[in-house]
């Protein structure tokens, strides 16, 4: 398991002991200035802080509402699409191989994601933080994928990256 993998798993058994008195606050709104806190503890804060005020809906949004922006913006569909779509025009073997495994990573991922939502539909967040969890295998795999030669011309990474960057935010809904 490479350094990565470690932090993300380490990170994910750290939100996971800190849940707590979610369900009380699930008709509380967020205000705005909370979101800093929350933001803290993602693997990027200032994108979770400015993904989130740039979305009309935090304004108004209880834990619920946070949760699911947060589920919509690590919509995974897109990248999923590109993936496939390098896939089909790799000539290069082993990358085409990679690539085909990135866009079954990817798959799972979006269903973890519906996962997600209907967790927050439910109340379930421990649901919640389970989904986002294996949500990260998707871009996690892909990226451990493309540790040797030869390299991704396609800078996948960034994308991969922005995902996982992404669903952290989700974990961070607690």
């Amino acid at each position: 398991m490479d350094s990565h993998a470690i932090y993300l798993s380490s990170m994910l058994m750290v939100f996971l002991l800190l849940i707590d008195g979610t369900f009380g606050r699930s008709s509380t709104k967020i205000a705005i200035n909370e979101l800093p806190g929350i933001c803290s503890t993602t693997l990027n804060p200032s994108l979770f802080f400015q993904a989130l005020t740039s979305d009309p809906r935090t304004g108004g949004a209880n834990i619920k509402g946070l949760a699911q922006i947060s589920i919509d913006l690590a919509n995974a569909t897109a990248t999923a699409s590109f993936i496939a779509s390098v896939a089909g025009e790799a000539t290069n073997r082993q990358l085409k191989v990679r690539y085909q495994s990135c866009a079954i990573y990817f798959n799972s991922s979006m269903g973890s994601l519906d996962g997600c939502t209907n967790a927050v539909s439910s109340g379930d967040f421990s649901g919640l933080q389970s989904q986002a969890s294996a949500s990260l295998d998707g871009p996690v795999s892909c990226g451990d994928s493309f540790q040797g030669p030869p390299a991704d011309p396609a800078q996948l990474s960034n994308k991969y990256q922005i995902i996982e960057q992404l669903i952290s935010i989700i974990l961070a809904i607690k």
